[in-house]
């Protein structure tokens, strides 16, 4: 383990103006979005929409990566450039999804593990051999006040998975962005996520020293303590802030190699609107930006599906995102065309 490489990498991920491209959706997840806009499912149109994102121009002064899932990883441009090759001639980082998607916890009903430990070690081998630095897995935290959940063996059972991916990671010299999402589904109020959210990340963090992970080389991808979309209460950025800062600075060592937040199916406006507050209450300890997909995707994908030849105003749509990003993870929040209401098919549950 380089553990002055993994810092490096983790620095170089959250550093102040800049953030992280998320478009590693699963094939199953990218043809949700694709059939929403009524868009043909097939993996020429995946890698047609992929490459819009890739190859606008601002992206280079504003991501510092890209997850990309196994397919989009070995793609090429239209001219047969690597994806890869096109990001790291633009000083972006190529990361890659490992977890192989989410099964049934046998004995605990509306419960979800994250498979694809098996294999993993030779998997990360050859990412790594073609250029990936980091990596990211997925857990999923379910809120239903009425069956129960999250157990406790659930939330436990996912910190140890994440821990052991972690440490797979980091044996190749690849920093793990441990992400367990707490979803935004649900009826419950803000103050039973925050209280998951702290049952999470205390499991968590006890899992990943317990399997010894090296956390100034390791990112955290993280949830925002929301109230359940179905509960009817709506969303306020101060409440939002309030609730996030409090839990990740009591329970997220400073010593982590930074934190990025997810905007898990939260609308555009709403997902900046909210990182922009928690941005204001810092400083933090720790490098924390943004890891979206939706919130950057969403009007780029509602766009080209209605003008497919008109790709040019499709990269300007991104770059407009992608600045709106960056000013949100800065705090510096200013213009109100934040990408509208529209929220495409979330990652497979």
């Amino acid at each position: 383990m380089n553990t002055a490489q993994l810092e490096a990498t983790a620095r170089y991920l959250v550093q102040p103006g800049r953030g992280i491209l998320a478009a590693d959706e699963s094939n199953a997840s990218a043809n949700k979005r694709l059939a929403a806009v009524n868009v043909e499912q097939t993996e020429e149109n995946r890698r047609l929409y992929r490459e819009i994102l890739l190859t606008t121009p601002e992206a280079k002064d504003i991501l510092s990566g890209v997850i990309f899932y196994d397919e989009t990883f070995w793609e090429s441009t239209s001219e047969g450039k690597a994806f890869r090759d096109v990001l790291a001639d633009e000083g972006i980082l190529s990361g890659i999804k490992v977890d192989e998607g989410l099964i049934d916890f046998p004995g605990f009903p509306g419960e979800k593990l994250t498979k694809g430990l098996d294999g993993l070690p030779e998997r990360l081998s050859k990412y790594a051999e073609h250029g990936a630095r980091f990596a990211k897995w997925r857990a999923l935290i379910t809120i239903d006040n009425d069956q129960g959940i999250p157990t406790d063996e659930c939330i436990d059972a996912n910190a140890v998975i994440l821990a052991r991916y972690a440490r797979l990671c980091q044996e190749f010299d690849i920093v793990p962005i441990v992400e367990p999402e707490v979803l935004f589904d649900g009826t419950h109020a803000p103050d039973t996520c925050e209280a998951i959210m702290r049952r999470v990340y205390n499991a968590l963090f006890a899992a990943l020293k317990t399997y010894r992970v090296h956390l100034p080389g390791t990112i955290l991808k993280t949830s925002m303590v929301l109230p359940g979309k179905e509960s009817g209460i709506a969303l306020d950025p101060r409440d939002v802030s309030e609730r996030t800062v409090r839990v990740l600075h009591d329970l997220v060592p400073h010593e982590l190699g930074g934190v990025v937040f997810l905007s898990g199916g939260q609308t555009p406006s709403q997902a900046f609107l909210n990182l922009n507050a928690i941005a204001q209450k810092g400083p933090h300890p720790w490098g924390c930006t943004f890891s979206y997909s939706r919130g950057l995707q969403d009007p780029v994908l509602k766009y080209w599906a209605e003008h497919r030849d008109n790709i040019d105003d499709a990269k300007n749509i991104f770059a407009h995102q992608l600045v709106i990003a960056r000013d949100s993870a800065s705090g510096k929040l200013k213009t109100e065309s934040l990408g509208g209401d529209f929220v495409s098919g979330g990652q497979d549950q």
